[in-house]
């Protein structure tokens, strides 16, 4: 089944708008592609911080992953199937054996049953994700002879934890993300600079014919300045260059970040829960 086809309804009125539709073929690549993208972080983690305990398991279809109790990564991700109050069950005593908070996504196009199971077993509701996806290459590919990959893998994890924070001063496991998504496998980590010095941070990763956009930052300093167009469309020049079919990426509701991946041709695909039950 095609990704690509006419977009109807109120977003046609848009200039360059993506030809992409919600399909359960387009969110299983993308789920896929998502989980592909984990379990590689899971392998990396494993690697960089062999004392925290790392683990994954497949639960109900999607993948338990565990990099750590504070890790943004520690979540269940692509569950779609029925579920049963044994799954919820095995999804808490993964993240409370290893005493981390347990947290689920919990997608529109889930089985009704994973939100139910999950309310009765105490989970709610914690923060929403926007899954936005394009294909209007063409239109937004920008190539920035600013704007290369990373040099020095340390030094692009410390600027990317010093934008994401706003800190110059930052803990080990301030930077431990970075580190893990530069390292991984499969990741272009970009960096751009200006007078010899990193001013922004992004990366991609290319699965299944689907670029992944993730971790674009702008040092405080460079803020407003326009980097994080700039990072967007350079990274769309090269999917684009590497024969992707569409592009995927996720920002939070309203956020500058998803008003500037709009800006360049990214469309709204739907909003996806996170689910946690308190610890």
């Amino acid at each position: 089944m095609p990704f690509t086809a006419s977009l109807r309804g109120p977003c046609s009125r848009h200039e360059n708008v993506t030809g992409l539709l919600l399909t359960r073929d387009l969110d299983d690549t993308i789920r896929r592609c998502e989980i592909a993208g984990i379990r590689s972080g899971i392998a990396t983690a494993s690697r960089l911080t062999p004392h925290v305990g790392v683990a994954g398991t497949e639960i109900a279809g999607g993948l338990a992953a565990f990099t750590g109790v504070d890790s943004p990564l520690s979540q269940v991700y692509g569950i779609v199937a029925r579920v049963t109050g044994g799954d919820i069950a095995a999804i808490t005593t993964f993240y409370a054996s290893r005493g981390a908070a347990p947290r689920v996504f919990v997608s529109p196009l889930a089985d009704p049953s994973l939100g139910l199971e999950l309310a009765a077993a105490g989970y709610a509701p914690c923060e929403y994700e926007n899954v936005l996806v394009s294909d209007a290459f063409e239109q937004h590919a920008r190539a920035d002879e600013r704007i290369a990959a990373a040099a020095d893998l340390d030094a692009w994890a410390l600027a990317s934890a010093q934008a994401f924070t706003g800190r110059d001063s930052l803990e080990p496991a301030d930077v431990a993300i970075a580190k893990l998504i530069a390292y991984s496998a499969g990741v272009c980590s970009l960096e751009a600079r200006e007078n010899g010095a990193i001013v922004a941070t992004a990366a991609m990763d290319f699965r299944d014919g689907c670029a992944g956009l993730f971790a674009g930052s702008t040092l405080p300093a460079f803020r407003g300045h326009g980097w994080q167009i700039a990072m967007t469309r350079d990274r769309i020049a090269r999917a684009h260059n590497g024969g992707a079919r569409f592009m995927r990426a996720t920002a939070r509701p309203m956020s500058v970040s998803e008003r500037n991946l709009h800006r360049c041709g990214f469309v709204t695909l739907y909003t996806r829960a996170l689910w946690e039950r308190k610890r």
